[in-house]
Protein backbone atom coordinates (compact mmCIF):
# COMPACT_ATOMS: atom_id res chain seq x y z
CA UNK A 1 0.00 0.00 0.00
CA UNK A 2 1.48 3.41 -0.85
CA UNK A 3 1.88 5.95 1.50
CA UNK A 4 0.56 9.25 1.26
CA UNK A 5 3.80 12.04 1.23
CA UNK A 6 4.16 15.23 2.77
CA UNK A 7 5.52 17.30 -0.13
CA UNK A 8 7.75 20.57 0.77
CA UNK A 9 5.79 23.10 -0.71
CA UNK A 10 4.96 25.91 1.49
CA UNK A 11 3.19 29.24 0.55
CA UNK A 12 2.52 32.26 3.21
CA UNK A 13 0.56 35.25 2.59
CA UNK A 14 0.44 38.21 4.73
CA UNK A 15 -2.23 40.58 5.23
CA UNK A 16 -3.02 43.36 7.77
CA UNK A 17 -6.46 43.52 8.55
CA UNK A 18 -7.73 47.49 9.76
CA UNK A 19 -7.87 45.96 13.08
CA UNK A 20 -3.97 45.65 12.88
CA UNK A 21 -4.72 41.89 13.33
CA UNK A 22 -2.09 39.72 10.73
CA UNK A 23 -3.35 36.82 8.64
CA UNK A 24 -1.34 34.11 7.71
CA UNK A 25 -2.41 31.95 4.61
CA UNK A 26 -0.66 28.57 4.76
CA UNK A 27 -0.50 25.61 2.42
CA UNK A 28 0.40 22.03 2.51
CA UNK A 29 0.98 19.67 -0.69
CA UNK A 30 -0.20 15.96 0.32
CA UNK A 31 0.72 13.54 -2.37
CA UNK A 32 -1.66 11.15 -2.38
CA UNK A 33 -2.14 7.85 -4.92
CA UNK A 34 -5.23 7.28 -6.73
CA UNK A 35 -7.81 4.74 -7.59
CA UNK A 36 -9.07 5.59 -11.09
CA UNK A 37 -11.61 3.27 -12.60
CA UNK A 38 -9.63 0.71 -15.56
CA UNK A 39 -12.34 2.29 -18.14
CA UNK A 40 -12.11 6.10 -17.49
CA UNK A 41 -8.12 5.85 -18.00
CA UNK A 42 -8.52 7.02 -21.14
CA UNK A 43 -10.46 9.97 -20.49
CA UNK A 44 -8.08 11.15 -18.22
CA UNK A 45 -4.56 11.17 -20.84
CA UNK A 46 -7.46 12.60 -23.60
CA UNK A 47 -7.92 15.61 -21.64
CA UNK A 48 -4.31 16.03 -20.85
CA UNK A 49 -3.98 15.67 -24.78
CA UNK A 50 -6.05 18.56 -25.09
CA UNK A 51 -4.72 20.41 -22.01
CA UNK A 52 -1.10 20.40 -23.63
CA UNK A 53 -2.56 21.73 -26.56
CA UNK A 54 -4.16 24.79 -24.97
CA UNK A 55 -0.59 25.26 -23.28
CA UNK A 56 1.16 25.04 -26.77
CA UNK A 57 -0.58 27.31 -28.29
CA UNK A 58 -0.47 29.66 -25.69
CA UNK A 59 3.38 29.59 -25.53
CA UNK A 60 3.13 29.99 -29.04
CA UNK A 61 0.74 33.50 -28.90
CA UNK A 62 3.69 34.34 -25.94
CA UNK A 63 6.40 33.94 -27.93
CA UNK A 64 6.80 36.01 -31.37
CA UNK A 65 8.90 34.25 -33.89
CA UNK A 66 12.11 35.98 -33.17
CA UNK A 67 12.15 38.00 -29.96
CA UNK A 68 15.46 40.19 -29.62
CA UNK A 69 14.72 41.91 -26.15
CA UNK A 70 12.62 40.08 -23.12
CA UNK A 71 9.94 42.76 -23.45
CA UNK A 72 9.16 40.74 -26.50
CA UNK A 73 7.44 38.19 -25.11
CA UNK A 74 3.68 38.32 -24.13
CA UNK A 75 2.81 37.67 -19.94
CA UNK A 76 -0.28 39.55 -19.07
CA UNK A 77 -2.25 36.81 -18.49
CA UNK A 78 -5.81 38.82 -18.14
CA UNK A 79 -4.44 39.67 -22.29
CA UNK A 80 -3.78 36.14 -23.21
CA UNK A 81 -6.97 35.03 -21.72
CA UNK A 82 -8.82 37.56 -23.21
CA UNK A 83 -7.61 36.97 -26.88
CA UNK A 84 -7.29 33.20 -26.61
CA UNK A 85 -10.07 31.47 -24.54
CA UNK A 86 -12.84 31.75 -26.94
CA UNK A 87 -11.34 30.21 -29.49
CA UNK A 88 -9.52 27.11 -27.67
CA UNK A 89 -13.02 26.41 -26.19
CA UNK A 90 -13.77 25.71 -29.33
CA UNK A 91 -11.10 24.01 -30.77
CA UNK A 92 -10.76 21.60 -27.67
CA UNK A 93 -13.45 19.39 -27.77
CA UNK A 94 -15.33 19.06 -24.43
CA UNK A 95 -12.29 20.51 -22.52
CA UNK A 96 -13.85 22.17 -19.22
CA UNK A 97 -13.60 25.60 -19.24
CA UNK A 98 -11.50 25.98 -16.15
CA UNK A 99 -9.22 23.36 -17.19
CA UNK A 100 -8.86 25.78 -20.05
CA UNK A 101 -8.34 28.82 -18.28
CA UNK A 102 -5.60 26.45 -15.83
CA UNK A 103 -3.61 25.67 -19.06
CA UNK A 104 -3.48 29.07 -20.16
CA UNK A 105 -2.33 30.26 -16.96
CA UNK A 106 0.25 27.26 -16.87
CA UNK A 107 2.04 28.46 -20.33
CA UNK A 108 2.12 32.19 -19.58
CA UNK A 109 3.72 31.23 -15.95
CA UNK A 110 6.23 29.38 -17.60
CA UNK A 111 6.91 32.35 -20.70
CA UNK A 112 7.23 34.80 -17.40
CA UNK A 113 10.07 32.37 -16.27
CA UNK A 114 12.20 32.30 -19.13
CA UNK A 115 11.89 36.13 -19.35
CA UNK A 116 13.25 36.23 -16.05
CA UNK A 117 15.99 34.16 -17.05
CA UNK A 118 16.46 35.91 -20.47
CA UNK A 119 16.53 39.23 -18.30
CA UNK A 120 19.37 38.05 -15.69
CA UNK A 121 21.66 36.44 -19.03
CA UNK A 122 20.45 33.16 -19.12
CA UNK A 123 19.96 31.22 -22.72
CA UNK A 124 16.34 30.18 -22.84
CA UNK A 125 14.16 29.03 -25.60
CA UNK A 126 10.26 28.69 -26.03
CA UNK A 127 8.60 26.10 -23.34
CA UNK A 128 7.09 23.16 -25.15
CA UNK A 129 4.44 21.22 -23.04
CA UNK A 130 4.39 17.73 -24.41
CA UNK A 131 4.24 14.20 -22.26
CA UNK A 132 7.23 12.79 -21.45
CA UNK A 133 9.05 9.81 -23.12
CA UNK A 134 7.73 7.77 -20.12
CA UNK A 135 3.71 9.25 -20.35
CA UNK A 136 3.82 11.44 -17.37
CA UNK A 137 2.14 14.42 -17.70
CA UNK A 138 0.29 17.27 -15.15
CA UNK A 139 -3.11 18.89 -15.28
CA UNK A 140 -4.34 21.98 -12.95
CA UNK A 141 -7.52 20.70 -11.10
CA UNK A 142 -9.39 24.17 -9.28
CA UNK A 143 -12.67 23.67 -7.06
CA UNK A 144 -14.83 24.25 -10.33
CA UNK A 145 -13.20 21.52 -12.28
CA UNK A 146 -12.54 19.39 -9.78
CA UNK A 147 -14.72 18.47 -6.42
CA UNK A 148 -12.21 17.41 -3.35
CA UNK A 149 -13.73 15.44 -0.58
CA UNK A 150 -12.59 13.30 2.01
CA UNK A 151 -11.80 9.93 0.15
CA UNK A 152 -12.51 10.81 -2.89
CA UNK A 153 -12.10 12.99 -6.18
CA UNK A 154 -14.24 14.06 -8.84
CA UNK A 155 -12.49 14.93 -11.97
CA UNK A 156 -13.57 16.79 -15.10
CA UNK A 157 -12.47 15.28 -18.42
CA UNK A 158 -13.48 15.45 -21.99
CA UNK A 159 -15.99 12.69 -21.50
CA UNK A 160 -17.40 13.94 -18.25
CA UNK A 161 -16.83 13.24 -14.76
CA UNK A 162 -14.44 10.84 -13.30
CA UNK A 163 -14.79 9.31 -9.84
CA UNK A 164 -11.28 8.10 -8.13
CA UNK A 165 -10.86 6.97 -4.68
CA UNK A 166 -7.72 7.88 -2.63
CA UNK A 167 -5.68 4.66 -2.07
CA UNK A 168 -4.84 4.95 1.22
CA UNK A 169 -2.75 2.55 4.06
CA UNK A 170 -4.63 0.84 6.84
CA UNK A 171 -3.26 2.87 9.60
CA UNK A 172 -3.68 6.88 9.48
CA UNK A 173 -2.39 7.96 12.49
CA UNK A 174 0.47 10.22 11.84
CA UNK A 175 0.32 10.25 8.44
CA UNK A 176 -0.06 13.74 6.58
CA UNK A 177 -3.46 12.64 5.14
CA UNK A 178 -4.54 12.42 8.41
CA UNK A 179 -2.91 15.64 9.77
CA UNK A 180 -3.92 18.06 7.06
CA UNK A 181 -6.93 16.14 5.00
CA UNK A 182 -8.61 15.00 8.04
CA UNK A 183 -8.36 18.36 9.46
CA UNK A 184 -11.48 20.34 9.41
CA UNK A 185 -9.16 23.53 10.06
CA UNK A 186 -7.39 22.83 6.66
CA UNK A 187 -9.51 22.88 3.80
CA UNK A 188 -8.72 21.90 -0.17
CA UNK A 189 -7.64 24.78 -2.70
CA UNK A 190 -6.58 24.43 -6.28
CA UNK A 191 -4.54 20.93 -6.88
CA UNK A 192 -2.47 19.21 -9.46
CA UNK A 193 -3.56 15.15 -11.11
CA UNK A 194 -0.07 14.07 -12.07
CA UNK A 195 0.80 10.77 -13.81
CA UNK A 196 4.38 9.58 -13.47
CA UNK A 197 3.59 7.01 -16.79
CA UNK A 198 1.87 4.05 -14.58
CA UNK A 199 0.27 5.84 -11.15
CA UNK A 200 -2.22 8.68 -10.93
CA UNK A 201 -1.58 10.78 -7.70
CA UNK A 202 -3.26 13.92 -6.22
CA UNK A 203 -1.18 16.63 -5.58
CA UNK A 204 -3.71 18.18 -2.83
CA UNK A 205 -3.11 21.31 -1.87
CA UNK A 206 -4.78 21.98 1.35
CA UNK A 207 -4.70 25.23 2.78
CA UNK A 208 -5.44 27.11 6.35
CA UNK A 209 -5.75 30.79 7.67
CA UNK A 210 -3.68 31.66 10.82
CA UNK A 211 -4.32 34.90 12.88
CA UNK A 212 -2.25 36.40 15.26
CA UNK A 213 -4.32 34.70 17.68
CA UNK A 214 -3.83 31.19 16.47
CA UNK A 215 0.15 32.48 16.09
CA UNK A 216 0.88 33.28 19.12
CA UNK A 217 2.88 31.39 21.91
CA UNK A 218 -0.20 30.42 23.98
CA UNK A 219 1.59 28.30 27.15
CA UNK A 220 2.07 24.49 26.83
CA UNK A 221 0.66 22.75 28.88
CA UNK A 222 3.68 21.20 30.66
CA UNK A 223 5.22 24.85 31.01
CA UNK A 224 4.06 27.48 33.76
CA UNK A 225 2.24 30.07 32.28
CA UNK A 226 4.74 32.22 33.62
CA UNK A 227 7.38 30.51 31.91
CA UNK A 228 9.15 31.84 29.21
CA UNK A 229 12.29 29.91 27.13
CA UNK A 230 13.83 31.12 24.42
CA UNK A 231 15.64 28.83 21.83
CA UNK A 232 18.71 31.04 20.24
CA UNK A 233 19.07 29.99 16.39
CA UNK A 234 22.48 31.35 14.48
CA UNK A 235 22.67 30.89 11.04
CA UNK A 236 25.54 30.53 9.37
CA UNK A 237 27.50 30.73 5.78
CA UNK A 238 30.22 27.59 6.30
CA UNK A 239 30.21 25.21 8.68
CA UNK A 240 26.28 23.98 10.40
CA UNK A 241 23.84 26.33 8.40
CA UNK A 242 22.38 26.95 11.93
CA UNK A 243 23.57 26.52 15.13
CA UNK A 244 21.06 26.30 18.34
CA UNK A 245 21.81 27.48 22.41
CA UNK A 246 20.39 23.42 22.83
CA UNK A 247 23.53 22.70 20.86
CA UNK A 248 21.78 21.49 17.43
CA UNK A 249 24.02 21.44 14.73
CA UNK A 250 22.30 21.12 11.77
CA UNK A 251 23.07 21.33 7.79
CA UNK A 252 26.02 21.54 5.93
CA UNK A 253 27.16 25.11 4.49
CA UNK A 254 30.16 23.95 3.27
CA UNK A 255 28.68 20.93 0.92
CA UNK A 256 25.61 23.42 0.21
CA UNK A 257 28.43 25.72 -1.23
CA UNK A 258 30.41 23.11 -2.92
CA UNK A 259 27.28 21.53 -4.49
CA UNK A 260 26.07 25.71 -6.07
CA UNK A 261 29.63 25.75 -7.26
CA UNK A 262 29.72 21.98 -8.89
CA UNK A 263 26.69 23.34 -11.08
CA UNK A 264 27.62 27.01 -11.32
CA UNK A 265 30.41 24.77 -13.22
CA UNK A 266 28.62 22.58 -15.40
CA UNK A 267 25.91 25.51 -16.25
CA UNK A 268 28.94 27.40 -18.42
CA UNK A 269 29.98 24.11 -19.72
CA UNK A 270 26.10 23.66 -20.69
CA UNK A 271 25.89 27.50 -21.87
CA UNK A 272 29.52 27.22 -24.11
CA UNK A 273 28.10 23.92 -25.59
CA UNK A 274 25.47 25.93 -26.95
CA UNK A 275 23.36 23.14 -28.84
CA UNK A 276 19.79 22.01 -28.30
CA UNK A 277 21.00 19.59 -26.17
CA UNK A 278 22.79 21.26 -23.87
CA UNK A 279 20.13 23.68 -23.49
CA UNK A 280 17.37 20.98 -22.57
CA UNK A 281 19.46 19.45 -19.82
CA UNK A 282 19.93 23.00 -18.46
CA UNK A 283 16.53 23.35 -18.01
CA UNK A 284 16.21 20.63 -16.27
CA UNK A 285 19.30 20.58 -14.11
CA UNK A 286 17.70 24.14 -12.88
CA UNK A 287 14.50 22.21 -11.51
CA UNK A 288 16.47 19.39 -9.61
CA UNK A 289 18.87 22.68 -8.06
CA UNK A 290 15.59 24.76 -6.80
CA UNK A 291 14.09 21.12 -5.56
CA UNK A 292 17.04 20.29 -3.50
CA UNK A 293 17.77 23.66 -2.17
CA UNK A 294 14.27 23.92 -0.89
CA UNK A 295 14.24 20.63 0.39
CA UNK A 296 17.23 21.60 2.80
CA UNK A 297 15.54 24.49 3.92
CA UNK A 298 12.89 22.81 5.18
CA UNK A 299 15.22 19.62 6.24
CA UNK A 300 17.23 22.59 8.35
CA UNK A 301 13.84 23.77 9.50
CA UNK A 302 12.69 20.80 10.74
CA UNK A 303 15.51 20.48 13.09
CA UNK A 304 14.91 23.81 14.63
CA UNK A 305 11.54 23.24 15.52
CA UNK A 306 12.65 19.05 17.04
CA UNK A 307 15.10 21.48 19.17
CA UNK A 308 12.64 23.82 20.37
CA UNK A 309 9.48 21.50 20.91
CA UNK A 310 12.04 19.42 23.01
CA UNK A 311 13.25 21.82 25.23
CA UNK A 312 9.52 23.44 25.10
CA UNK A 313 10.47 26.93 24.01
CA UNK A 314 8.15 29.30 23.77
CA UNK A 315 10.18 31.58 21.89
CA UNK A 316 12.70 30.89 18.71
CA UNK A 317 15.00 33.96 18.36
CA UNK A 318 16.97 34.56 14.72
CA UNK A 319 19.75 37.10 13.42
CA UNK A 320 17.98 39.85 12.09
CA UNK A 321 18.79 39.45 8.07
CA UNK A 322 20.11 42.13 7.64
CA UNK A 323 22.91 41.49 8.98
CA UNK A 324 23.24 38.14 7.12
CA UNK A 325 23.03 39.79 3.88
CA UNK A 326 25.92 42.73 4.64
CA UNK A 327 27.97 39.57 5.84
CA UNK A 328 27.53 37.68 2.44
CA UNK A 329 27.27 40.71 0.09
CA UNK A 330 29.96 38.96 -1.88
CA UNK A 331 27.88 35.72 -1.60
CA UNK A 332 25.78 34.70 -4.20
CA UNK A 333 21.53 35.79 -4.02
CA UNK A 334 20.81 32.05 -3.48
CA UNK A 335 22.81 32.22 -0.60
CA UNK A 336 20.81 35.49 0.77
CA UNK A 337 17.46 33.85 -0.28
CA UNK A 338 18.75 30.52 1.54
CA UNK A 339 18.40 32.19 4.71
CA UNK A 340 14.99 34.04 3.99
CA UNK A 341 13.80 30.22 3.54
CA UNK A 342 14.87 29.21 6.59
CA UNK A 343 13.62 31.49 8.61
CA UNK A 344 10.16 31.36 6.47
CA UNK A 345 9.75 27.56 6.88
CA UNK A 346 10.42 27.45 10.76
CA UNK A 347 7.91 30.33 11.41
CA UNK A 348 5.55 28.62 9.59
CA UNK A 349 6.19 24.81 11.71
CA UNK A 350 6.59 26.63 14.42
CA UNK A 351 2.93 28.18 14.29
CA UNK A 352 1.64 24.44 14.58
CA UNK A 353 3.31 24.29 17.39
CA UNK A 354 2.25 28.19 19.12
CA UNK A 355 5.92 29.19 19.23
CA UNK A 356 6.52 32.32 18.47
CA UNK A 357 9.32 33.54 15.80
CA UNK A 358 11.49 36.57 16.78
CA UNK A 359 14.77 38.73 15.18
CA UNK A 360 16.84 40.61 17.13
CA UNK A 361 20.01 43.19 16.25
CA UNK A 362 23.20 40.78 15.74
CA UNK A 363 25.59 42.86 16.53
CA UNK A 364 28.75 41.76 18.79
CA UNK A 365 26.81 38.51 19.31
CA UNK A 366 29.42 36.26 16.96
CA UNK A 367 32.62 38.00 19.66
CA UNK A 368 30.66 38.51 22.76
CA UNK A 369 31.55 36.28 25.69
CA UNK A 370 27.89 34.66 26.52
CA UNK A 371 28.77 33.59 29.70
CA UNK A 372 26.62 35.17 32.26
CA UNK A 373 29.31 36.45 34.58
CA UNK A 374 31.37 37.77 32.03
CA UNK A 375 30.90 41.22 30.31
CA UNK A 376 33.73 40.82 27.56
CA UNK A 377 33.44 41.23 24.26
CA UNK A 378 36.89 41.30 22.09
CA UNK A 379 37.39 40.74 18.13
CA UNK A 380 40.25 38.63 19.85
CA UNK A 381 37.87 35.69 21.29
CA UNK A 382 36.72 34.39 18.22
CA UNK A 383 39.00 32.98 15.92
CA UNK A 384 36.69 31.27 12.95
CA UNK A 385 34.58 28.66 14.49
CA UNK A 386 36.76 28.34 18.07
CA UNK A 387 35.49 30.92 20.52
CA UNK A 388 38.02 31.58 23.77
CA UNK A 389 37.63 34.53 25.75
CA UNK A 390 40.68 36.71 25.99
CA UNK A 391 39.02 38.00 30.07
CA UNK A 392 37.20 34.79 31.50
CA UNK A 393 38.62 31.79 29.26
CA UNK A 394 35.40 30.57 28.64
CA UNK A 395 36.16 27.88 25.20
CA UNK A 396 33.38 26.53 23.13
CA UNK A 397 32.64 26.43 19.48
CA UNK A 398 31.78 29.64 18.20
CA UNK A 399 28.51 29.28 16.47
CA UNK A 400 27.27 27.68 19.19
CA UNK A 401 28.54 31.02 21.69
CA UNK A 402 26.71 32.86 19.05
CA UNK A 403 23.47 31.17 19.39
CA UNK A 404 23.53 31.72 22.81
CA UNK A 405 23.98 35.66 22.79
CA UNK A 406 21.24 35.99 20.34
CA UNK A 407 18.65 34.31 22.61
CA UNK A 408 19.97 36.54 25.29
CA UNK A 409 19.99 39.66 23.46
CA UNK A 410 16.19 38.38 22.87
CA UNK A 411 15.60 38.46 26.84
CA UNK A 412 17.38 41.85 26.99
CA UNK A 413 15.59 43.50 24.57
CA UNK A 414 11.84 42.12 25.60
CA UNK A 415 10.59 44.26 28.81
CA UNK A 416 7.35 42.06 28.47
CA UNK A 417 9.21 39.22 29.24
CA UNK A 418 9.31 38.02 33.11
CA UNK A 419 13.28 38.18 34.26
CA UNK A 420 13.40 35.54 36.49
CA UNK A 421 16.29 34.64 38.28
CA UNK A 422 19.48 36.74 37.19
CA UNK A 423 22.93 36.15 37.85
CA UNK A 424 25.38 39.08 39.15
CA UNK A 425 25.16 40.46 35.82
CA UNK A 426 21.39 40.86 35.45
CA UNK A 427 20.58 39.23 32.20
CA UNK A 428 17.82 36.61 32.47
CA UNK A 429 19.41 33.20 32.03
CA UNK A 430 17.18 30.93 33.47
CA UNK A 431 14.74 32.17 30.78
CA UNK A 432 17.45 30.73 27.67
CA UNK A 433 17.42 26.99 26.58
CA UNK A 434 21.12 25.26 27.31
CA UNK A 435 22.91 22.47 26.26
CA UNK A 436 22.48 20.67 29.47
CA UNK A 437 19.07 22.03 30.04
CA UNK A 438 16.98 24.92 30.80
CA UNK A 439 17.64 26.55 33.34
CA UNK A 440 13.92 27.88 35.13
CA UNK A 441 12.69 30.21 38.04
CA UNK A 442 11.67 27.12 40.06
CA UNK A 443 15.05 25.36 40.08
CA UNK A 444 13.95 22.49 37.85
CA UNK A 445 17.33 22.79 36.16
CA UNK A 446 20.20 23.95 38.70
CA UNK A 447 23.36 23.13 36.55
CA UNK A 448 24.80 25.95 35.22
CA UNK A 449 25.45 25.86 31.12
CA UNK A 450 29.15 27.24 31.72
CA UNK A 451 30.37 24.34 34.50
CA UNK A 452 28.16 21.67 33.07
CA UNK A 453 30.14 18.59 32.12
CA UNK A 454 26.57 17.18 30.22
CA UNK A 455 27.91 18.04 26.51
CA UNK A 456 26.11 15.21 24.24
CA UNK A 457 28.28 17.04 21.54
CA UNK A 458 31.30 18.15 23.21
CA UNK A 459 33.51 17.65 20.31
CA UNK A 460 31.55 20.55 18.47
CA UNK A 461 30.75 22.63 21.02
CA UNK A 462 34.08 22.80 23.46
CA UNK A 463 34.76 21.49 26.37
Amino acid sequence: MLLPVDTPMLEFKYEHEWSGRMVVEARRTVRIPLEVPAERIDDLHATSHWYRYCQNRTATYCWPTRPTRPSDLTTNTREVERTLYDRLREETAGLHSNLVQKAIKDAVAAVSSCQTHWKNGDRISKPSFDARTDGSYAMTYDKRAATFQKYTVSLATVNGRVQCRYRLPTELAGTPYERYVLDRRWSFSTSKLVYDGEQFWLHAVLKRTYTDASTSSTPRSDTPEDLTRVLGVDVNVDGYTAVTSVGGFHGNADALTHRRQAYETLRAELQQTGTQSAHRRLQARRGVERRYYTQYCHDVANEIVADAVRVGATHVVFEDLTRIRDHISNRPKSQQWLFRQIQTYTAYKLAEHRIDVERVDPRETSIACSRTDCECSDDESRAGKEFRCVDCGYAVNADYNAAKNIGLRFLEASESIPTGHTCSSGRATSQLALMSGTLTPAGEFVSREWVSTDKPTASAVGR
